[in-house]
């Protein structure tokens, strides 16, 4: 019995089930039928894109090896309200009836997992009392929930940020002007401002890094050893300078952090940004009205970017004044760490001008 999928295997179950049907696949049902690991249906199922339908659901809730906490999440996202009210005309009446006949015959026997509908922000609303009128055996989807709660740990999730696990293909290309990404649903192309910035070179980021020494606290405070955060520790894309400013541009995969985009999403992008930051930087200080955000439109891409912060950095003797710029495209976080001595020399020019260097399509 495992509680932990490797990435190699979470990588190998993505590509086969995750959105299959959008590569024009069909759904492998011989390889489903394979797995004997509860805690691999589970992963399929809280990734499942309801874009694909519900095959595959009702796939895994009829899986001899399928986990009641599985069960329970799937039944809990599905539109049992819709099932009430328009029974077989119903979008999930299938799902939800393959449900509620394994639930009558007994046919799920584990809880070793622990879901908690109520703490699932992806879970639907019903009338639970109208609803157990249709099932003779209410304990396993209403008593009280058992089993190992699976919580990623700050690491990991960390770790999931990387552009690895970036689902399509992805190319990057550092010019003596900046950087280039391609994807299957974007282009990216960012060039050096002109002036006196020059790209710091790869050995002197990789030096940095291996010297570095993560703040204070972060046991405490995360759950997590400096030695954890290291493993999963993501280099730098691009690093860039002049006498004042620091740039430093990291490429992130969004989907961890569930974005659709940097207009809807701003509030998510940075209240995971700000949470993730801490565990590399001391925030010492704040500007005023620190969580009011501005967004910019730069040809029809909206770009979120915070006010400044006062943050100690390892390696470095003196205080230092940081922004952040953020856009995602295509499933890939561009993430900007604005660095200066002088709070003044983050204005609003220097940040438009890094902002009109970027262009996306």
């Amino acid at each position: 019995m495992k509680y932990k999928i490797s990435e190699k295997r979470a990588a190998f179950l993505s590509k086969a089930f995750f959105e299959y049907s959008f590569k024009g696949n069909i759904l492998d049902r011989e390889l489903l039928a394979e797995i004997n690991e509860p805690i691999e249906l589970d992963f399929i199922a809280k990734n499942h894109n309801y874009d694909d339908g519900n095959d595959l659901l009702i796939a895994i809730v009829t899986h001899p090896y399928c986990d009641i906490s599985t069960v329970k999440m799937i039944f809990h996202r599905a539109d049992v309200e819709g099932y009430l009210k328009d029974a077989e005309r119903s979008g999930d009446f299938q799902l939800i009836r393959a449900i509620i006949t394994h639930l009558d015959n007994g046919f799920y026997k584990h809880e070793k997992f622990y879901y908690d509908p109520n703490s699932d922000p992806d879970a639907l609303s019903f009338d639970v009392e109208e609803l157990k009128k249709y099932i003779k055996e209410d304990t396993v989807l209403f008593g009280k929930s058992k089993g190992k709660k699976l919580e990623m740990s700050f690491a990991d999730n960390f770790h999931r940020r990387n552009l690895k696990f970036y689902d399509g293909t992805i190319k990057t290309i550092k010019t003596s002007q900046g950087l280039k990404v391609t994807t299957d649903r974007c282009n990216f192309i960012f060039e050096v401002p002109e002036g006196d910035f020059r790209i710091v070179k790869d050995n002197t980021i990789k030096s940095f890094i291996d010297c570095f020494s993560f703040p204070t606290g972060i046991k405490n405070r995360f759950g997590v050893s400096a030695q954890q955060l290291r493993k999963v520790m993501i280099q730098p894309d691009l690093v860039f300078e002049n006498d004042e400013i620091l740039v430093v541009l990291f490429l992130f995969n969004s989907q961890a952090l569930q974005l659709e985009n940097a207009l809807t999403n701003v509030s998510t992008m940075m209240r995971n940004e700000f949470f993730y930051i801490q565990a590399f930087v001391e925030i010492v200080a704040v500007e005023e009205n620190f969580d009011k955000i501005t967004r910019v439109k730069h040809n029809d891409t909206w770009f979120a970017v915070n006010r400044g912060m006062q943050v100690k950095i390892s390696n470095q003797e003196n205080l230092k004044f940081m922004k952040l710029i953020f856009v995602e495209k295509g499933g890939v976080l561009f993430s900007f760490s604005v660095v200066s001595d002088q709070l003044e020399n983050l204005d609003n020019e220097v940040i438009k001008s890094l902002i009109d260097n970027c262009s996306l399509n």
